[in-house]
């Protein structure tokens, strides 16, 4: 079954003298133009497509893929307004409508925004800038320590608000930052809390458990760089730590832990010793 704004696999059904017919299922046959399909196309053949309606409202399919889909968020191009709205650049030839009731703001042509994706009433695609009226504030099925994707939606007063996962708000704390960030900026964080009231706060470290593994790794890399022995112990001083493997002295002593027990190093007054 075909679906609207998202990535299908279609077969051809029949070609014409116009172009190919793809089986949409409940949707009926979807018009594939001769320029989107793939060398010696034929009925039968099983296609990656995008599935959009065209200007006259009918379904077409398209094996170019935009650069976001329904249901997600993504910084994009006013390429030109007029007077229905303005007219976004997603990787397609047919551009994307931003409705004037969907804007926020100034909107003009060179601008980037921060959008999202939906279909409105009518099933066509449309952006827009008003990211509460679609983004859920309460999370579902998401866990503290879930690997996730933040979009950073805007600035707050503890810190910015961030779309999870293209579906849910959640915040993220100043004190996580070593620096400022943009609105549309993409991240990878995780779920630091699931709330009682089932709001996310979240971060860009990964849980102590999950970090672990990843610096003993890289422990291992550097003392086999360095002959098998590294000056740098669980007495060194945090910025050295940090230089040297980006991540706090509390998380590097994890990784030494993790390499003591296994009894991969020997912890020496003047720093580790790889054991062979």
């Amino acid at each position: 079954m075909a679906e609207i704004g998202r990535r299908n696999l279609l077969t051809v059904s029949r070609s014409s003298t116009a172009g190919f017919y793809l089986d949409g299922g409940p949707l009926g046959d979807i018009f594939l133009p001769p320029k989107q399909a793939p060398d010696n196309c034929a009925p039968g053949d099983t296609l990656e497509v995008f599935v959009f309606h065209d200007n006259d409202g009918s379904l077409i399919a398209s094996t170019q893929m935009p650069e976001v889909f329904c249901g997600e968020v993504a910084t994009l191009r006013v390429t030109a307004t007029s007077d229905v709205g303005a007219f976004l650049d997603w990787g397609l030839s047919k551009e994307l409508l931003l409705p004037f009731s969907e804007q926020v703001g100034t909107v003009s042509e060179g601008r980037s925004v921060l959008v999202v994706v939906y279909q409105d009433v009518r099933g066509r695609l449309v952006a827009s800038m008003r990211l509460d009226k679609h983004i859920l504030d309460l999370a579902e099925g998401l866990r503290s320590g879930d690997k996730v994707t933040l979009t950073v939606g805007g600035k707050t007063e503890l810190g910015y608000k961030c779309v999870v996962n293209h579906r849910f708000w959640g915040l993220l704390y100043d004190n996580e930052l070593k620096r400022p960030l943009t609105r549309g900026q993409r991240l990878q964080g995780w779920v630091r809390r699931v709330r009682p009231d089932q709001r996310l706060d979240l971060s860009l470290n990964a849980p102590a458990r999950q970090r672990a593994p990843d610096i003993a790794a890289a422990i291992l890399q550097q003392l086999e760089l360095n002959d098998g022995f590294l000056a740098l112990g669980d007495k060194s001083p945090p910025e050295a730590i940090q230089r040297i493997f980006g991540v706090s002295k509390k998380a590097f002593k994890q990784g030494l832990s993790k390499l003591y027990k296994e009894r991969r190093i020997n912890i020496e007054e003047r720093g580790i010793r790889l054991l062979k």
